[in-house]
């Protein structure tokens, strides 16, 4: 490789050509579905990006959440570690999906581990960088949290439901 195309590499962007990709991401996430493109190009400023190999873990479980994470690509496995020490996938996320939103909004420990299953690209969207964002542009930023918090009772609301189908559908005794 020379050393030019090296140092462009490295080039921060400076408009939205690269970008495209990711603000299509970003437009598809529910969290971000109803900003408009100037919404969107603020909050992929402050995005960070990693590449992740098969097999490598983004966070276990137990382990303090800093911020959530959203597949731009690849593959990702939700997986709980069960009484008996074996490990269950719970959820298998592919790109365009979100995973550790609670961590935005408390540092609390996180209650599953994320494992990647194929090359995967995502997008680290971290609690001071919402902080940030609710510093600079409050009125984004406070359209971001509520989206996390609807998205969130969303959630566990879906959660209610399958613990109710699971105790309905157990045999008698065992709920």
């Amino acid at each position: 490789m020379s050393l030019e195309t090296e140092v462009a590499l490295w080039k921060p962007q400076t408009s939205l050509e690269g970008k495209t990709d990711e603000l299509a991401t970003l437009r598809g996430i529910p969290l971000f579905r109803d900003l408009d493109d100037v919404a969107l190009t603020r909050l992929s400023k402050l995005l960070h990006e990693r590449h992740y190999a098969p097999n490598e873990v983004v966070f276990r479980e137990g382990q303090t959440g800093a911020g959530m994470y959203i597949l731009e690509r690849g593959a990702v496995d939700i997986v709980l570690r069960l009484a008996d020490g074996s490990e269950q996938c719970v959820v298998s996320l592919k790109a365009g999906q979100f995973f550790g939103e609670l961590a935005l909004l408390e540092a609390s420990p996180r209650t599953a581990t994320a494992v990647v299953r194929q090359p995967t690209v995502l997008l680290g969207l971290f609690q001071p960088d919402l902080d940030q964002l609710l510093d600079r542009n409050a009125k984004l930023g406070a359209r971001v949290v509520w989206n996390l918090a609807r998205m969130t009772g969303q959630r566990l609301r879906e959660l209610s439901d399958l613990m109710r189908e699971r105790a309905a559908s157990a045999p008698k005794g065992t709920s």
